[in-house]
Protein backbone atom coordinates (compact mmCIF):
# COMPACT_ATOMS: atom_id res chain seq x y z
CA UNK A 1 0.00 0.00 0.00
CA UNK A 2 1.01 3.41 -0.72
CA UNK A 3 0.06 6.64 1.09
CA UNK A 4 -0.99 8.01 4.16
CA UNK A 5 -2.74 5.86 6.42
CA UNK A 6 -1.58 2.82 9.26
CA UNK A 7 -1.90 -0.78 8.30
CA UNK A 8 -4.27 -2.63 10.94
CA UNK A 9 -3.73 -5.70 8.61
CA UNK A 10 -3.24 -7.26 5.57
CA UNK A 11 -6.15 -5.75 3.60
CA UNK A 12 -7.26 -3.19 6.64
CA UNK A 13 -6.18 0.71 6.90
CA UNK A 14 -6.95 3.09 9.31
CA UNK A 15 -7.18 6.45 7.67
CA UNK A 16 -6.51 10.12 10.22
CA UNK A 17 -8.70 11.79 7.49
CA UNK A 18 -10.32 11.42 4.04
CA UNK A 19 -11.56 13.47 1.57
CA UNK A 20 -12.00 13.85 -2.57
CA UNK A 21 -8.37 14.58 -2.87
CA UNK A 22 -7.23 11.92 -0.77
CA UNK A 23 -5.67 9.11 -3.00
CA UNK A 24 -3.74 6.01 -2.11
CA UNK A 25 -2.15 3.30 -4.05
CA UNK A 26 -1.12 -1.10 -3.53
CA UNK A 27 0.30 -3.57 -5.96
CA UNK A 28 -2.19 -6.44 -6.13
CA UNK A 29 -1.14 -10.16 -6.83
CA UNK A 30 -2.86 -12.98 -7.56
CA UNK A 31 -1.27 -16.18 -6.18
CA UNK A 32 -3.32 -19.02 -8.93
CA UNK A 33 -1.30 -20.23 -11.15
CA UNK A 34 -3.89 -20.05 -13.40
CA UNK A 35 -7.52 -18.45 -13.64
CA UNK A 36 -10.61 -19.92 -14.98
CA UNK A 37 -13.03 -17.15 -14.49
CA UNK A 38 -13.45 -14.59 -17.43
CA UNK A 39 -12.98 -11.35 -14.87
CA UNK A 40 -11.52 -10.77 -11.66
CA UNK A 41 -13.38 -8.46 -9.18
CA UNK A 42 -11.62 -6.50 -6.88
CA UNK A 43 -13.95 -4.67 -4.34
CA UNK A 44 -12.89 -2.22 -1.65
CA UNK A 45 -15.12 -0.54 1.02
CA UNK A 46 -14.57 2.47 2.99
CA UNK A 47 -16.04 3.33 6.49
CA UNK A 48 -15.98 6.66 8.09
CA UNK A 49 -18.23 9.45 9.62
CA UNK A 50 -19.75 12.14 7.56
CA UNK A 51 -19.55 15.82 9.16
CA UNK A 52 -23.33 15.76 10.24
CA UNK A 53 -21.81 12.45 12.36
CA UNK A 54 -23.55 9.50 10.31
CA UNK A 55 -21.78 6.25 10.12
CA UNK A 56 -21.41 5.76 6.36
CA UNK A 57 -20.12 2.62 4.25
CA UNK A 58 -19.10 3.18 0.62
CA UNK A 59 -18.12 0.18 -1.87
CA UNK A 60 -16.71 0.38 -4.86
CA UNK A 61 -16.70 -3.05 -7.06
CA UNK A 62 -14.83 -3.27 -10.11
CA UNK A 63 -14.80 -6.35 -12.79
CA UNK A 64 -11.76 -6.84 -14.48
CA UNK A 65 -11.38 -9.21 -17.62
CA UNK A 66 -9.07 -12.03 -17.68
CA UNK A 67 -6.51 -13.31 -20.32
CA UNK A 68 -3.46 -15.49 -21.34
CA UNK A 69 -1.96 -12.34 -23.72
CA UNK A 70 0.60 -9.97 -22.20
CA UNK A 71 -0.09 -7.77 -25.49
CA UNK A 72 -3.86 -7.46 -23.93
CA UNK A 73 -2.60 -6.51 -20.55
CA UNK A 74 -0.42 -4.24 -21.86
CA UNK A 75 -2.45 -2.56 -24.55
CA UNK A 76 -5.07 -2.27 -21.17
CA UNK A 77 -2.24 -0.23 -19.29
CA UNK A 78 -2.37 3.72 -18.33
CA UNK A 79 0.80 5.40 -18.65
CA UNK A 80 -0.26 7.87 -16.38
CA UNK A 81 -1.70 5.68 -13.70
CA UNK A 82 1.88 3.37 -14.15
CA UNK A 83 4.08 6.64 -13.41
CA UNK A 84 2.00 7.86 -10.60
CA UNK A 85 2.47 4.33 -9.05
CA UNK A 86 5.71 4.36 -9.79
CA UNK A 87 6.25 7.61 -8.03
CA UNK A 88 4.46 6.38 -4.88
CA UNK A 89 6.65 3.13 -4.77
CA UNK A 90 9.97 4.92 -5.40
CA UNK A 91 8.86 7.04 -2.57
CA UNK A 92 8.75 4.31 -0.54
CA UNK A 93 12.21 2.52 -1.40
CA UNK A 94 14.06 6.25 -1.19
CA UNK A 95 12.79 6.75 2.89
CA UNK A 96 13.54 2.92 3.33
CA UNK A 97 17.10 2.62 1.87
CA UNK A 98 18.23 5.43 -0.43
CA UNK A 99 17.61 7.52 -3.17
CA UNK A 100 20.21 5.41 -5.33
CA UNK A 101 17.85 2.26 -4.96
CA UNK A 102 14.98 4.52 -5.89
CA UNK A 103 16.51 5.83 -8.75
CA UNK A 104 17.30 2.29 -9.62
CA UNK A 105 13.73 0.75 -9.37
CA UNK A 106 12.62 3.61 -11.46
CA UNK A 107 15.02 3.00 -14.32
CA UNK A 108 14.78 -0.75 -13.86
CA UNK A 109 10.72 -0.92 -14.03
CA UNK A 110 10.50 1.60 -17.11
CA UNK A 111 12.68 -0.54 -19.03
CA UNK A 112 11.27 -3.88 -18.15
CA UNK A 113 7.96 -2.92 -19.14
CA UNK A 114 8.81 -0.94 -22.14
CA UNK A 115 11.10 -4.68 -23.01
CA UNK A 116 7.87 -6.71 -22.28
CA UNK A 117 5.63 -4.45 -24.01
CA UNK A 118 7.66 -4.89 -27.69
CA UNK A 119 8.54 -8.49 -27.23
CA UNK A 120 4.83 -9.33 -27.62
CA UNK A 121 3.00 -12.96 -26.18
CA UNK A 122 5.88 -15.78 -25.73
CA UNK A 123 5.08 -18.26 -27.51
CA UNK A 124 2.70 -21.33 -26.81
CA UNK A 125 3.95 -24.63 -25.64
CA UNK A 126 2.25 -27.91 -26.03
CA UNK A 127 3.35 -30.79 -24.10
CA UNK A 128 6.77 -28.83 -23.81
CA UNK A 129 7.24 -28.03 -27.39
CA UNK A 130 6.84 -24.37 -28.49
CA UNK A 131 3.45 -24.15 -30.68
CA UNK A 132 3.02 -22.00 -33.91
CA UNK A 133 1.12 -18.42 -32.75
CA UNK A 134 -2.19 -18.08 -33.37
CA UNK A 135 -3.51 -16.93 -36.27
CA UNK A 136 -4.21 -12.75 -35.96
CA UNK A 137 -2.96 -13.01 -32.17
CA UNK A 138 -2.77 -8.65 -31.07
CA UNK A 139 0.95 -9.51 -30.18
CA UNK A 140 2.09 -12.17 -32.55
CA UNK A 141 4.00 -10.30 -35.04
CA UNK A 142 5.27 -12.07 -38.44
CA UNK A 143 9.32 -13.59 -38.24
CA UNK A 144 9.48 -13.27 -34.44
CA UNK A 145 10.54 -9.40 -35.04
CA UNK A 146 9.83 -6.84 -32.60
CA UNK A 147 6.97 -4.96 -32.13
CA UNK A 148 6.84 -0.98 -31.06
CA UNK A 149 6.33 0.56 -28.26
CA UNK A 150 2.38 0.43 -27.96
CA UNK A 151 1.29 4.29 -28.08
CA UNK A 152 -0.33 3.96 -24.42
CA UNK A 153 3.23 3.74 -23.17
CA UNK A 154 5.26 5.77 -25.30
CA UNK A 155 5.04 8.44 -23.07
CA UNK A 156 6.05 6.28 -19.98
CA UNK A 157 9.87 6.77 -20.44
CA UNK A 158 9.30 10.26 -20.40
CA UNK A 159 7.39 10.43 -16.92
CA UNK A 160 10.18 8.19 -15.34
CA UNK A 161 12.51 10.68 -16.54
CA UNK A 162 10.97 12.98 -14.88
CA UNK A 163 10.82 11.47 -11.94
CA UNK A 164 14.63 10.48 -11.80
CA UNK A 165 15.17 14.57 -12.18
CA UNK A 166 12.43 15.73 -9.49
CA UNK A 167 13.09 16.90 -6.38
CA UNK A 168 11.92 14.06 -4.79
CA UNK A 169 14.94 11.68 -5.90
CA UNK A 170 17.12 14.07 -7.65
CA UNK A 171 21.03 13.69 -6.94
CA UNK A 172 23.05 16.25 -5.95
CA UNK A 173 23.40 18.77 -2.77
CA UNK A 174 21.97 21.47 -3.69
CA UNK A 175 18.25 19.90 -2.81
CA UNK A 176 17.19 20.52 1.16
CA UNK A 177 16.63 18.12 3.15
CA UNK A 178 12.89 20.20 3.97
CA UNK A 179 12.20 20.76 0.41
CA UNK A 180 12.98 16.67 -0.25
CA UNK A 181 10.65 15.76 1.90
CA UNK A 182 8.05 18.14 1.40
CA UNK A 183 8.44 16.88 -2.13
CA UNK A 184 8.03 13.35 -0.91
CA UNK A 185 5.01 14.51 1.14
CA UNK A 186 2.85 15.69 -1.93
CA UNK A 187 3.96 13.17 -4.44
CA UNK A 188 2.98 10.09 -1.97
CA UNK A 189 -0.79 12.06 -1.85
CA UNK A 190 -0.94 13.20 -5.33
CA UNK A 191 -3.65 11.56 -7.41
CA UNK A 192 -3.06 10.75 -11.26
CA UNK A 193 -3.35 13.85 -12.90
CA UNK A 194 -1.77 15.70 -10.21
CA UNK A 195 1.46 13.99 -10.37
CA UNK A 196 1.76 13.44 -13.91
CA UNK A 197 1.82 17.64 -13.98
CA UNK A 198 4.18 17.28 -10.74
CA UNK A 199 6.71 15.22 -12.70
CA UNK A 200 6.39 16.48 -15.92
CA UNK A 201 5.49 20.59 -15.90
CA UNK A 202 3.84 22.26 -18.49
CA UNK A 203 5.65 25.00 -20.08
CA UNK A 204 3.72 27.75 -22.48
CA UNK A 205 4.91 30.43 -24.88
CA UNK A 206 3.36 33.65 -23.85
CA UNK A 207 4.86 35.96 -26.19
CA UNK A 208 2.98 33.39 -28.76
CA UNK A 209 -0.16 33.04 -27.29
CA UNK A 210 -3.52 32.66 -29.53
CA UNK A 211 -5.99 34.97 -28.66
CA UNK A 212 -8.32 32.47 -27.28
CA UNK A 213 -5.57 31.60 -24.52
CA UNK A 214 -6.96 32.91 -21.32
CA UNK A 215 -10.62 33.09 -21.58
CA UNK A 216 -13.41 30.50 -21.20
CA UNK A 217 -13.15 27.67 -23.70
CA UNK A 218 -16.86 27.28 -25.34
CA UNK A 219 -16.93 23.85 -26.13
CA UNK A 220 -18.50 21.20 -24.33
CA UNK A 221 -16.59 19.33 -21.54
CA UNK A 222 -15.16 16.16 -23.32
CA UNK A 223 -15.64 12.84 -21.50
CA UNK A 224 -13.58 10.77 -20.80
CA UNK A 225 -9.42 11.70 -20.31
CA UNK A 226 -9.52 15.46 -18.90
CA UNK A 227 -8.76 17.75 -21.42
CA UNK A 228 -5.42 19.08 -21.10
CA UNK A 229 -6.56 22.01 -22.90
CA UNK A 230 -8.27 23.90 -20.50
CA UNK A 231 -7.72 24.40 -16.80
CA UNK A 232 -10.00 25.64 -13.70
CA UNK A 233 -13.33 25.37 -12.87
CA UNK A 234 -14.23 27.89 -15.58
CA UNK A 235 -12.31 26.12 -18.15
CA UNK A 236 -9.60 28.43 -19.35
CA UNK A 237 -8.19 27.84 -22.74
CA UNK A 238 -4.29 27.22 -21.92
CA UNK A 239 -1.77 27.92 -25.16
CA UNK A 240 -0.24 25.26 -26.54
CA UNK A 241 2.49 23.61 -24.31
CA UNK A 242 6.40 23.16 -25.41
CA UNK A 243 9.14 20.89 -24.27
CA UNK A 244 10.56 20.78 -21.70
CA UNK A 245 14.13 21.66 -23.10
CA UNK A 246 16.25 24.52 -23.06
CA UNK A 247 16.58 24.18 -27.18
CA UNK A 248 13.13 25.49 -27.05
CA UNK A 249 13.33 28.72 -24.98
CA UNK A 250 14.52 31.89 -27.36
CA UNK A 251 16.38 35.37 -25.88
CA UNK A 252 13.12 37.33 -27.12
CA UNK A 253 10.03 35.08 -25.33
CA UNK A 254 8.52 34.87 -22.19
CA UNK A 255 7.96 31.58 -21.11
CA UNK A 256 5.62 30.00 -18.10
CA UNK A 257 6.46 27.01 -16.46
CA UNK A 258 3.91 25.01 -14.01
CA UNK A 259 3.96 21.69 -12.02
CA UNK A 260 1.00 22.20 -9.82
CA UNK A 261 3.13 23.75 -6.87
CA UNK A 262 5.60 26.06 -8.26
CA UNK A 263 5.39 28.24 -10.85
CA UNK A 264 7.97 30.13 -12.78
CA UNK A 265 7.96 33.02 -15.28
CA UNK A 266 11.14 32.99 -17.90
CA UNK A 267 11.69 35.96 -19.52
CA UNK A 268 14.48 36.90 -22.39
CA UNK A 269 17.24 39.67 -22.51
CA UNK A 270 15.49 40.47 -26.28
CA UNK A 271 12.06 40.23 -25.05
CA UNK A 272 9.51 42.85 -26.47
CA UNK A 273 9.92 46.00 -24.58
CA UNK A 274 5.96 46.36 -25.29
CA UNK A 275 4.78 42.72 -23.92
CA UNK A 276 7.27 43.37 -20.62
CA UNK A 277 5.43 46.91 -20.28
CA UNK A 278 1.64 44.67 -20.24
CA UNK A 279 3.49 42.33 -17.56
CA UNK A 280 5.56 44.17 -15.41
CA UNK A 281 5.39 48.14 -16.25
CA UNK A 282 8.91 48.58 -17.40
CA UNK A 283 10.17 48.03 -20.76
CA UNK A 284 13.18 46.13 -19.47
CA UNK A 285 14.62 43.78 -16.14
CA UNK A 286 17.89 44.73 -17.02
CA UNK A 287 19.59 46.20 -13.56
CA UNK A 288 16.08 45.70 -11.87
CA UNK A 289 15.90 43.89 -8.04
CA UNK A 290 14.15 40.78 -8.96
CA UNK A 291 13.05 40.86 -5.55
CA UNK A 292 10.80 43.79 -6.35
CA UNK A 293 9.55 42.69 -9.66
CA UNK A 294 6.09 42.13 -9.74
CA UNK A 295 3.73 40.26 -12.23
CA UNK A 296 0.73 42.92 -12.92
CA UNK A 297 -2.76 40.71 -12.55
CA UNK A 298 -4.55 43.81 -15.13
CA UNK A 299 -4.75 46.72 -16.49
CA UNK A 300 -3.87 45.14 -20.28
CA UNK A 301 -5.13 42.01 -22.02
CA UNK A 302 -2.55 40.20 -22.00
CA UNK A 303 -1.93 40.54 -17.95
CA UNK A 304 -5.12 40.03 -17.60
CA UNK A 305 -5.68 36.62 -19.95
CA UNK A 306 -2.15 35.86 -18.07
CA UNK A 307 -3.36 36.18 -14.72
CA UNK A 308 -6.43 33.84 -15.85
CA UNK A 309 -4.48 31.09 -17.03
CA UNK A 310 -2.12 30.86 -13.43
CA UNK A 311 -5.12 31.29 -11.29
CA UNK A 312 -6.53 28.32 -13.05
CA UNK A 313 -3.82 26.32 -13.19
CA UNK A 314 -3.50 26.90 -9.32
CA UNK A 315 -7.10 25.82 -8.71
CA UNK A 316 -6.45 22.60 -11.22
CA UNK A 317 -2.74 21.55 -9.23
CA UNK A 318 -3.89 23.06 -5.34
CA UNK A 319 -7.33 22.02 -3.91
CA UNK A 320 -6.50 24.31 -1.20
CA UNK A 321 -6.70 26.82 -3.32
CA UNK A 322 -3.44 28.99 -2.67
CA UNK A 323 -3.35 32.06 -3.86
CA UNK A 324 -0.31 31.75 -6.79
CA UNK A 325 2.86 32.47 -6.49
CA UNK A 326 4.59 33.61 -10.04
CA UNK A 327 8.99 33.41 -9.32
CA UNK A 328 10.09 36.07 -12.07
CA UNK A 329 13.51 34.48 -13.98
CA UNK A 330 15.53 36.70 -15.94
CA UNK A 331 18.23 35.04 -18.51
CA UNK A 332 21.16 35.24 -16.95
CA UNK A 333 20.32 34.92 -13.54
CA UNK A 334 22.07 32.17 -12.12
CA UNK A 335 20.92 31.40 -9.51
CA UNK A 336 16.49 31.67 -10.12
CA UNK A 337 18.00 30.45 -13.72
CA UNK A 338 19.42 27.33 -11.76
CA UNK A 339 16.20 26.27 -10.42
CA UNK A 340 13.87 26.85 -13.17
CA UNK A 341 16.39 24.50 -15.19
CA UNK A 342 15.84 21.72 -12.61
CA UNK A 343 12.10 20.81 -14.43
CA UNK A 344 13.83 21.14 -17.74
CA UNK A 345 13.90 17.22 -17.75
CA UNK A 346 14.34 16.50 -21.38
CA UNK A 347 17.72 17.54 -21.29
CA UNK A 348 20.73 15.86 -19.69
CA UNK A 349 21.32 17.32 -15.68
CA UNK A 350 24.68 16.83 -13.90
CA UNK A 351 23.69 14.82 -10.71
CA UNK A 352 24.64 11.30 -10.12
CA UNK A 353 21.72 9.57 -12.13
CA UNK A 354 20.19 12.12 -14.35
CA UNK A 355 22.62 12.31 -17.17
CA UNK A 356 20.63 10.81 -19.83
CA UNK A 357 17.96 13.13 -22.49
CA UNK A 358 15.17 12.15 -23.39
CA UNK A 359 16.21 10.53 -26.37
CA UNK A 360 19.10 9.20 -24.45
CA UNK A 361 16.68 7.04 -21.93
CA UNK A 362 14.18 6.09 -24.86
CA UNK A 363 17.13 3.98 -26.07
CA UNK A 364 17.96 2.63 -22.33
CA UNK A 365 14.25 1.86 -22.10
CA UNK A 366 13.77 0.32 -25.44
CA UNK A 367 17.08 -1.99 -24.77
CA UNK A 368 15.80 -3.29 -21.48
CA UNK A 369 18.65 -1.78 -19.33
CA UNK A 370 21.34 -3.51 -21.66
CA UNK A 371 23.26 -0.45 -21.81
CA UNK A 372 23.62 0.24 -17.88
CA UNK A 373 22.01 2.51 -15.62
CA UNK A 374 21.38 6.11 -16.93
CA UNK A 375 25.07 7.69 -16.95
CA UNK A 376 27.24 4.72 -16.64
CA UNK A 377 30.36 5.28 -18.35
CA UNK A 378 31.25 2.50 -21.02
CA UNK A 379 33.62 -0.54 -19.81
CA UNK A 380 37.02 0.37 -19.25
CA UNK A 381 36.40 4.24 -18.54
CA UNK A 382 37.04 5.64 -15.04
CA UNK A 383 34.39 7.26 -13.22
CA UNK A 384 31.81 6.67 -10.57
CA UNK A 385 29.06 3.67 -11.52
CA UNK A 386 25.79 5.48 -11.68
CA UNK A 387 23.03 3.85 -9.09
CA UNK A 388 25.75 2.73 -6.47
CA UNK A 389 29.17 2.87 -5.40
CA UNK A 390 32.53 2.87 -7.33
CA UNK A 391 33.97 -0.05 -8.37
CA UNK A 392 37.11 -0.04 -9.17
CA UNK A 393 39.20 -2.10 -10.86
CA UNK A 394 36.62 -2.30 -13.69
CA UNK A 395 39.07 -2.07 -16.39
CA UNK A 396 40.17 1.37 -15.48
CA UNK A 397 42.92 2.40 -13.71
CA UNK A 398 43.39 0.79 -10.11
CA UNK A 399 42.06 2.11 -7.11
CA UNK A 400 43.18 2.17 -3.78
CA UNK A 401 45.14 -0.21 -2.69
CA UNK A 402 43.68 -3.73 -1.37
CA UNK A 403 45.48 -6.35 0.40
CA UNK A 404 44.05 -9.57 -0.19
CA UNK A 405 46.67 -11.82 1.17
CA UNK A 406 49.86 -9.99 -1.18
CA UNK A 407 52.05 -7.61 -0.57
CA UNK A 408 51.07 -3.95 -0.41
CA UNK A 409 51.03 -1.73 -3.37
CA UNK A 410 52.28 1.32 -2.67
CA UNK A 411 50.62 4.49 -4.62
CA UNK A 412 53.02 7.06 -3.78
CA UNK A 413 52.11 8.04 -0.21
CA UNK A 414 54.33 7.19 2.83
CA UNK A 415 54.82 3.25 3.31
CA UNK A 416 52.28 1.85 6.00
CA UNK A 417 53.50 -0.38 8.82
CA UNK A 418 55.60 -3.94 7.87
CA UNK A 419 53.27 -6.48 6.26
CA UNK A 420 55.36 -8.98 6.14
CA UNK A 421 53.38 -11.89 4.01
CA UNK A 422 55.78 -14.26 2.95
CA UNK A 423 57.35 -11.64 0.89
CA UNK A 424 60.15 -8.92 1.27
CA UNK A 425 59.47 -6.33 3.94
CA UNK A 426 58.22 -3.08 2.44
CA UNK A 427 60.33 0.08 2.72
CA UNK A 428 60.58 1.28 6.36
CA UNK A 429 62.86 1.56 9.40
CA UNK A 430 65.44 -1.31 9.56
CA UNK A 431 63.92 -4.64 11.00
CA UNK A 432 65.55 -6.31 13.40
CA UNK A 433 65.99 -10.02 12.88
CA UNK A 434 64.59 -12.31 15.85
CA UNK A 435 68.65 -14.57 16.00
CA UNK A 436 69.40 -14.68 12.53
CA UNK A 437 71.81 -13.22 10.09
CA UNK A 438 71.24 -9.96 8.45
CA UNK A 439 68.96 -9.62 5.35
CA UNK A 440 70.92 -9.13 1.99
CA UNK A 441 71.28 -5.98 0.37
CA UNK A 442 71.99 -2.28 1.63
CA UNK A 443 70.54 -0.38 4.91
CA UNK A 444 67.12 0.29 4.93
CA UNK A 445 66.60 4.28 4.76
CA UNK A 446 63.92 5.86 6.77
CA UNK A 447 61.49 8.03 5.19
CA UNK A 448 62.23 11.85 5.08
CA UNK A 449 65.08 10.95 7.82
CA UNK A 450 68.74 10.66 7.65
CA UNK A 451 70.01 6.66 7.15
CA UNK A 452 70.74 5.14 10.36
CA UNK A 453 74.28 5.18 11.81
CA UNK A 454 76.71 2.11 11.40
CA UNK A 455 76.04 -0.75 9.67
CA UNK A 456 72.64 -2.76 9.61
CA UNK A 457 71.90 -3.90 12.75
CA UNK A 458 71.16 -7.84 13.61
Amino acid sequence: FYGNFFVRGNDLLALPNCNADSSFGFDLVHDEQNLTGQVVTVQAALLYTSSEGERRIRVITQALPVTSLASEVIGGADADAIAALLAKGAVDVGTKTSLDNARNKLQRSCAELIRASKEGDKPRTVSGYAAPPMQGAPGSSPGGEERPVPENLRLLPLYTLGLLKNVAFRGGTDVHPDERVHAMHRLTGMDVSASKHFVYPRMFAVHDMPPSAGLPSSGAPSDGDDDEGVAGPDRIELPGAVSLTVDRLTSGGVFLLDNGLDTFLWVGRSSDPSLLTSLFGMSSLEGADMGQIRLLTGGSDVATRLNSIVSALRDDGCPERLVPRVVVVREGDAGLESRFFWHLVEDPASFHGGTFSYADFVQFCESGGAQGPPGAPPPGHPGQQMGGPPQHNMGGPPGPPQNMGGPPQHMGGPPGPPQQMGGPPPPGPPQHNMGGPPPPGPPQQMMGGPPPPGPPQQ
